[in-house]
């Protein structure tokens, strides 16, 4: 089953950039729980260690039309790579909702060792 807590808007917000160009990305108010948790470790079939956070949305990133079902770490989810759109380095994935009754109907697992954060004032 899969469960999604939505993050709360804090004063402090925390920008997420990509670290190889520094575009924007996404903000600590569009992170969110799915299945319990914000930060996710998962190992893919090559035996790469992923770990990474939950974004509800991003910005500045492309993704490119093939939809995998496949390995994919949520049930009821197909993945799509998850590109920065300035430089084109892989950030994670795009994850899209299968069956029509998930929600939410997509989100974005970033990368941790690919994005750098700044805080905003």
């Amino acid at each position: 089953m899969l469960f999604v807590k939505l993050g709360k808007h804090d004063k402090n917000e925390v920008t997420y950039r990509c670290a190889y160009c520094g575009s924007a990305i996404s903000h600590s108010g569009l992170i969110f729980e799915i299945n319990g948790a914000k930060e996710h470790s998962y190992v893919n079939p090559s035996g790469m260690k992923c770990n990474f956070i939950s974004f509800l949305n991003c910005e500045n990133v492309l993704t490119p039309p093939e939809l995998y079902a496949e390995h994919s770490w949520f049930t009821g989810y197909g993945w799509r790579f998850l590109l920065c759109g300035v430089c084109m380095r892989h950030l994670g994935w795009k994850y899209e909702a299968i069956r029509k009754s998930k929600f939410p109907v997509g989100f974005f697992g970033l990368l941790i060792d690919k994005i750098s954060s700044h805080t905003s004032h």
